[in-house]
């Protein structure tokens, strides 16, 4: 039985690129600094802390009581600043040159601000894969912290020590946070938490916790219980009530910490991540299968793998593609004000999710665009129709940009515009997130906020009539995707995706070619009328303008017999409410600068597209923005044609 017992605490503050100012003003005011106060009380009590780029950007901007305040702390070798990627990317999923420059970013702001620079980093989410060991070593960094799940992923047995690991012969130190100090820290009695302390003394093992800090007064619930009911002051003074606890740095315990030996981790994260990422029907398969394993044999079952977060939400995947398209451009141009909105770009949280809103959050998107546009129109390129294989799935991408607009097509897709770019205001303004089952659409069970429980364990009732945002669309939401709808169908029935499909043009591929910067998108295919399946073919051309862009849709029939059609061309577009006007022969969008038209005029339905998405609070319902779908029917006599027209143009008077 060991006399002493070696206490590591981390913790990990973060807010996205683009969060609310009013989300920063109460983390500042009810977590962070009412935990910074209470710890400058208790001097015996060290502990190492990151925060994120964003919140250093606050603290220097508005928040200078909590710069001091950390400053003070780290001066007197209380706290150890951590370093990471600035602006809190995923490092396995950014290129190297990026991971080295957000890494360094941080380690510059850190030395030029507290006078040296750190010697650990915080794994953003602790997405771990083993080329990354390569990555810290050389910008650098001596240690990073990870899950106790990675290492039970790797056979390893004892978390309560420090082990090596390494890439290429570049070796970095790993640290195995305690799954169990995580979820009882701080939901559970103080008591509870230092019985557990207390086995780890007698095992002679170190204690290690690093998790995130708006667990102690952001999460539900936490602010009564860590402050107003006094369970971060109870804990602190057991701290240092107990003469055989020495509570270190991460840096202070590298030298003389008991160690692990080698060992290699298989990509992973921290366990709960490695399930949201699992479709609903393999996150219920999984559960199911993790209830009938136990002991040693645990390890083999992983979950998923974050970078299937961009098979899963096909937003996702073409935010990140895109990222990688813009990050070519930066490091080809040098730019460094492009650099600097390039990594804003990269901030994680658009690009999954989990119990969190991440991708379900339409400003956490919006400000990913809007630096990944930012960071475009700071780089050459030319106004030409380009074709790439922009997604890396082996299927084109056409793609053009000028000072006004950028477009990209997906010809396989249903000639589909998967993005329409406003440069103006640096908008996606294609940015929707179509609507997708989720696994706690169909919650096992219900709960509440009951004391010691961790956020990831608070089951959450559905809330009332959220039956009728339970509708899922069969395809993204993009724009200029052509349906053929039976005749019957409804303005509900479409908005609801129970109406019947009666061609085979949506999503399905097109023929292309570009003429004089006009992109022509072609397809022959079949149809429903009349009860025949007929064939029919559709062309549309692209047509940029000075103004803007216009689209001629032109169906013909090749059909022997006259052929009646109900024809819509679907549109999405990310706009609030206060941005956007409907009327009978089009919209106004952007508060009024862009104008969507449609001819002939016949018809067009409209409706917002809402979420239902699980948050730290229960369920949020999110406006995701609007569906557009103007609407003919028509008679075509055989071998005859028709063109309808769409127009997006610039109010440039407006």
């Amino acid at each position: 039985m060991s006399d002493r017992l070696t206490l590591l605490l981390a913790v990990h503050n973060h807010q996205p690129v683009g969060n609310f100012v009013s989300v920063f003003e109460r983390a500042f005011r009810d977590c962070y600094l009412p935990f910074f106060r209470l710890l400058e009380r208790h001097p015996r009590i060290k502990l190492s802390v990151h925060f994120s780029g964003p919140l250093w950007e606050a603290m220097k901007a508005t928040e200078q009581s909590a710069f001091e305040l950390i400053s003070g702390l780290a001066g007197r070798g209380q706290i150890e600043l951590l370093g990471g990627g600035f602006y809190e990317p995923i490092l396995a999923v950014i290129p190297e040159a990026d991971r080295q420059g957000q890494i360094r970013m941080m380690g510059d702001f850190l030395e030029e601000s507290f006078g040296r620079r750190p010697r650990g980093l915080w794994l953003t989410e602790r997405v771990w894969e083993p080329h990354l060991a390569k990555t810290l070593a050389a910008a650098g960094i001596e240690y990073t912290l990870l899950d106790e799940e990675h290492f039970r992923y790797a056979g390893a047995e004892n978390i309560h020590c420090v082990y090596v690991t390494e890439d290429e012969g570049r070796p970095l130190r790993l640290f195995p946070i305690d799954k169990k100090l995580r979820y009882l820290v701080p939901f559970r009695p103080v008591e509870e938490t230092a019985a557990y302390l207390e086995e780890i003394r007698r095992q002679g093992g170190l204690a290690i916790l690093g998790d995130d800090g708006e667990k102690f007064g952001m999460w539900p619930g936490t602010k009564a219980w860590v402050y107003d009911e006094g369970w971060l002051e109870r804990f602190f003074a057991y701290l240092e009530s107990d003469s055989r606890i020495d509570t270190k740095t991460f840096s202070e315990a590298l030298e003389g910490a008991p160690s692990g030996g080698r060992i290699y981790l298989p990509p992973g994260s921290y366990e709960e991540m490695m399930e949201w990422v699992l479709e609903p029907d393999e996150a219920r398969a999984f559960a199911l299968l993790k209830k009938g394993v136990t002991g040693p044999s645990r390890r083999f079952l992983r979950g998923g793998f974050f970078r299937e977060f961009f098979l899963k939400y096909p937003e996702s995947n073409h935010l990140h593609k895109r990222m990688l398209a813009v990050s070519r451009r930066v490091l080809a141009s040098g730019d460094d004000a492009a650099r600097r909105e390039l990594y804003q770009a990269q901030g994680n949280d658009p690009y999954w999710h989990g119990v969190f809103g991440g991708l379900y959050l339409p400003h956490l998107r919006e400000a990913a665009y809007y630096h990944l546009l930012r960071a475009e129109s700071l780089t050459p390129g030319e106004t030409a129709w380009q074709a790439l294989d922009g997604e890396a799935d082996g299927l084109l991408t056409i793609s053009r940009r000028d000072d006004r607009f950028g477009l990209h097509v997906k010809p396989a897709k249903g000639g589909a515009l998967t993005e329409i770019d406003y440069f103006p205001q640096s908008r996606n303004l294609g940015d929707v997130l179509s609507r997708r089952p989720e696994t706690y659409h169909r919650p096992e069970q219900t709960g509440g906020d009951g004391e010691g429980r961790s956020i990831h364990d608070l089951a959450k009732a559905l809330p009332p009539g959220a039956e009728g945002l339970l509708r899922y669309d069969g395809h993204p939401r993009w724009s200029g995707l052509d349906h053929f709808l039976h005749p019957d169908t409804t303005s509900a029935g479409f908005q609801g995706s129970s109406f019947e499909e009666q061609g085979d043009f949506l999503t399905q591929p097109y023929a292309w070619s570009i003429v004089q910067d006009r992109l022509f998108l072609n397809r022959k295919g079949m149809v429903r009328s009349d009860g025949r399946r007929v064939p029919i073919s559709v062309q549309k051309e692209i047509r940029p303008g000075e103004d803007g862009f216009h689209i001629l849709t032109s169906i013909t029939n090749l059909d022997d017999r006259e052929i009646g059609l109900l024809f819509g061309q679907e549109w999405s577009f990310y706009q609030i409410p206060e941005e956007f006007a409907c009327d009978g022969a089009g919209a106004e969008l952007a508060g009024g600068r862009i104008r969507f038209s449609f001819e002939p005029v016949q018809e067009m339905w409209h409706f917002p597209l809402l979420t239902l998405s699980q948050s730290e609070q229960g369920f949020d319902v999110i406006h995701q923005g609007y569906c557009l779908l103007p609407l003919w029917r028509l008679r075509l006599a055989s071998g005859a044609s028709v063109t309808v027209r769409i127009h997006m143009r610039e109010n440039r008077g407006g």
